[in-house]
This record gives structure tokens, sequence and C-alpha cells, in this order.
């Protein structure tokens, strides 16, 4: 349960991300943008 980040979109803007989940996919495009991923 809780909040998980899917990767569907696309992502033009650095950020940092704090969720209970997060696809693979969207870890990937978070990354790449400069952003960071944080599991809660």
């Amino acid at each position: 349960d809780g909040l998980k980040v899917l990767g569907d979109g696309e992502l033009t803007k650095q950020l940092d991300v704090k969720a209970n989940a997060f696809t693979a996919t969207a870890k990937e495009k978070i990354e790449a943008a400069g952003g960071t991923c944080e599991v809660i």
C-alpha cells in the first residue's frame, strides 16, 4: 500500500521524490533527469 510512482510519460525537470515504491522505468527516468528516488 501507499504511493507507487509509475514510469508513464516524459520527465523534463529534476525531481527529488519520496514514495513507498517505484517502477524500474520511473526510477530510471527520475535519475536520468538528475533527480533522486527515496523509498519511505
